[in-house]
């Protein structure tokens, strides 16, 4: 065995000093980090040519070697090189979870035969783009186009595709394929998507799992038929229950392309790698990037770029009905989603602070996508109370009923609760309006003078209002595009018709400007602003005086010198819980000793299909002091006993629990996306990491933790940051302000900016 810095080495087959025959060597060995950490992939490299390794062979004597508690570790590997005759210097290098590559070893190999004669290589079927591959590559040309030369850009999308893409199929007597992932996918805050088949000829499958990392195994949902392999294999009984399907994390610090591992255990406790499939991904920020100008000159140039660089990467392409289908498919989705040919920069509106005073409407209503203890739904509900203090008369209405609704209540307000399905079923701009005709046939505007809609969901507050000849003020939470945010939501047809609301709007106000960005092509000239959200200190100062830290942490069974580390927020995926998990086992193998004195919550939980994702990948990882806590209504007894807070968001506007923290005196640990950035300085008032990063995670966390009065000077430093520009004593009279100024002008016929 060889160790480096970073790594374990160990060569099985050819043992050193040994001769081998020329052609295919096949080279076995296996490779593993330091603290039983897997090394996510291997290569080798000659001087004719680099080879990828397949890796992650389960070892059930390396888990008992490095003292694991897993039943295997996945630090096999096995490469077939072309070596003609004589002495070979071989490069191994290991892929870190960090996403970067480093030497493992250098091996010098003894190849026998005929010096200078090499053996004739059997010619190699070109590798093929089916079509809806194709149409996805051509997607992303696409949208590269809009900054690239046509050429370009469809040389760099072919240059993605993984050639090859499998490295390793089922094998006898294991049959099986994967359907998804393609040579290009969309994997969206992290998750790509798995669809496939898979069975043994006589044993029983008890268990099919699937790693890009090989960090953790997340299992894959087992069982339907596909009737093409139930044909196929009419005298295999399990051939008719083997489909497979569901969703594995992607770190996004891994270099593409990916590689996925399919492994099955056997009801005897076997486990086997059934097979290793390479894919690339774009990931949200690139889904949300424009397509270039519509042109149907560029469209069809883009189409023939693309073949003509796959083509020249060695790719064929069938030329048949299913791929004039893709491309017509895509024509129509960029001709939906396209921007507009030329988009101005609006001059910036007048600030709300300077508006001249107005008087508070005497009746507004508020919409809402919710009313649960969320962020956004608690921005209004402290809007409204603002409102409610100065004699406006509420009115919300919203498309799903929540706890919020008797808050509401108690200011006097009248709850109306309205079903959007009707919308979400529209199938183009037409069935949108009139489904919209349709709701707005069931709600009353007559007595308002301002309808404020908020967060991207509600759109159609704001059509409602334009319906009935009211003013509204459009709060907009979501840093990302219309087309992102409803994608798989509603039909790409209907988006014209959601994109006019951002000029149909009297007013769209953006918590921070790195949100607009997104929104700038389809905003008025000057209907829009910056006017960041808000956190009431004064409640969380009188909440931590009557909750002081050592009673909040025994009413949470917190005992001793434990250090609590909280990640709070609604658990989902863009949320990242799941990324903190792995974050956290990552602490755990590398500092098993300082992970131990922690307890890690992730306060938000509900019942959802990615709730019950990451119980079930925390149930592998086995760690006991990390777990999901139910949501709560009042999440600043976690604030009050937490030595660290962490947010592993991939997106975010202006993040109530970031100022919560800042405001709690509690050391941040955050990825820097979006409004994060503009609420905290990196280093100055806490520790800021890439989205999506396991590895980054997972060491800003060991930092933190061993680095305590470092964190409670950033604490400091942020909780006066926020103090000065973030109390709500401050920013709730400027948004009470530019509702009565919207109310007010629009009543006497003005602009209100």
């Amino acid at each position: 065995m060889q160790e480096t810095p970073d790594a374990y080495f160990h060569l099985d087959h050819p043992t050193l000093g040994a001769a081998v025959p020329a052609g295919d060597v096949v080279i076995r060995g296996w490779a593993a980090g330091r603290g039983g950490v897997p090394l996510v992939d291997i290569r080798l490299t000659t001087a004719a040519a680099t080879f990828s390794a397949i890796h992650g062979f389960p070892r059930v004597d390396l888990a008992q070697f490095f003292k694991l508690r897993d039943p295997f570790f996945p630090g096999g590997f096995e490469a077939a090189v072309a070596l003609p005759p004589g002495e070979h210097e071989v490069v191994f290098e290991g892929l870190t979870l960090g996403g970067e590559w480093r030497l493992l070893s250098t091996v010098r190999l003894k190849v026998q035969g005929e010096a200078g004669v090499a053996p004739a290589p059997a010619p190699a079927p070109n590798p093929v783009v089916q079509p809806h591959e194709f149409a996805r590559a051509l997607q992303c040309t696409l949208r590269r186009a809009a900054t690239l030369p046509v050429a370009e850009a469809a040389a760099a999308t072919a240059a993605e595709l993984p050639n090859p893409a499998a490295l390793r199929y089922p094998h006898q007597p294991f049959h099986g394929h994967l359907h998804q992932p393609a040579l290009l996918e969309r994997v969206l805050f992290g998750r790509l998507r798995l669809a496939g088949w898979l069975f043994h000829e006589t044993a029983t499958i008890r268990r099919v799992a699937a790693s890009v990392d090989l960090q953790v195994w997340q299992d894959l949902r087992r069982g339907g038929d596909v009737p093409y392999v139930t044909a196929q294999f009419p005298q295999l009984p399990a051939a008719r229950d083997c489909a497979i399907g569901g969703l594995i994390d992607v770190p996004a610090q891994l270099p593409m392309p990916l590689c996925i591992r399919v492994y099955a255990e056997l009801a005897d406790g076997t486990w086997h790698l059934c097979q290793v499939q390479r894919t690339s991904v774009w990931d949200q920020e690139q889904e949300k990037a424009p397509f270039a100008a519509f042109s149907r000159v560029t469209f069809a140039r883009t189409v023939l770029a693309l073949r003509r660089a796959c083509r020249d990467r060695g790719f064929a392409i069938p030329l048949n009905r299913a791929l004039a289908d893709g491309v017509r498919g895509v024509y129509e989705e960029y001709r939906t989603r396209a921007l507009p040919a030329s988009v101005s920069t609006p001059p910036p509106p007048e600030p709300a602070a300077e508006r001249a005073e107005a008087l508070a409407p005497r009746h507004v209503v508020l919409v809402t996508h919710n009313l649960a203890y969320e962020g956004a739904p608690l921005f209004l509900l402290e809007l409204a109370r603002n409102l409610s203090r100065n004699g406006t008369a509420l009115h919300v209405i919203s498309a799903r009923p929540g706890p919020l609704e008797s808050i509401f209540t108690s200011l006097r307000a009248t709850v109306q609760i309205v079903d959007p399905e009707p919308l979400q079923r529209a199938k183009s701009a037409d069935d949108l309006t009139a489904a919209l005709a349709t709701l707005a046939g069931e709600v009353s505007l007559a007595e308002t003078e301002l309808v404020i809609a908020n967060t991207l969901s509600s759109y159609w507050g704001v059509h409602l209002a334009d319906r009935a000849g009211r003013p509204s003020l459009f709060y907009i939470h979501e840093s990302t595009t219309p087309a992102s945010f409803f994608l798989g939501h509603m039909a790409p047809a209907t988006l014209p018709l959601i994109e006019a609301t951002f000029r149909t709007a009297t007013y769209v106000s953006f918590l921070t400007e790195s949100t607009r960005a997104y929104y700038r092509p389809w905003l008025g000239p000057a209907n829009h602003g910056i006017h960041p959200g808000w956190i009431d200190v004064a409640r969380i100062d009188q909440f931590l005086v009557w909750h002081a830290r050592a009673a909040a942490r025994r009413e949470l069974g917190i005992t001793g010198d434990t250090r609590v580390v909280i990640n709070v927020g609604s658990v989902c995926d863009r949320k990242g819980q799941h990324i903190f998990a792995r974050a956290v086992d990552l602490l755990w193998r590398e500092s098993p000793a300082l992970a131990a004195t922690c307890r890690f919550l992730m306060v938000g939980g509900h019942d959802t299909l990615f709730d019950r994702d990451l119980a079930e990948t925390l149930g592998h990882l086995d760690r006991a002091n990390l777990r999901i806590i139910p949501a709560t209504n009042e999440p600043l007894h976690y604030y009050a006993a937490a030595d660290l807070f962490v947010c592993s968001s991939y997106e975010e506007s202006f993040p109530r629990v970031i100022m919560e923290a800042m405001a709690s005196r509690v050391p941040i640990l955050s990825t820097s996306v979006h409004g994060i950035a503009d609420l905290l300085v990196s280093g100055e008032h806490g520790r800021l990491v890439p989205p999506g990063n396991s590895r980054a995670l997972a060491d800003g966390l060991r930092q933190a933790l061993e680095h305590p009065a470092e964190g409670q000077a950033m604490a400091a430093r942020a909780r006066a940051r926020v103090v000065a520009g973030y109390s709500s004593d401050n920013l709730l009279p400027q948004h009470a302000a530019l509702a009565a100024s919207l109310a007010a002008a629009t009543t006497r016929g003005a602009s209100p900016t």
